[in-house]
């Protein structure tokens, strides 16, 4: 179950990060930062999490 909760959150963070390269081709260079911020967070919290399952 914790592998399926991964994936979501990289499905998510790649959304994300689409819609941030999206927005900077239109030119709305302070919205693609907060979007690509977003995506980070998504990306960083399924490390952690891989790294907790992985420690178990």
């Amino acid at each position: 179950m914790a592998s399926n909760e991964i994936s979501k959150l990289y499905d998510r963070a790649g959304l994300w990060e689409t819609r941030s390269k999206q927005a900077e081709l239109k030119g709305e260079y302070d919205r693609a930062g907060k979007l690509r911020t977003k995506a980070m967070q998504l990306m960083a919290k399924a490390r952690r999490l891989e790294e907790k399952q992985r420690s178990k």
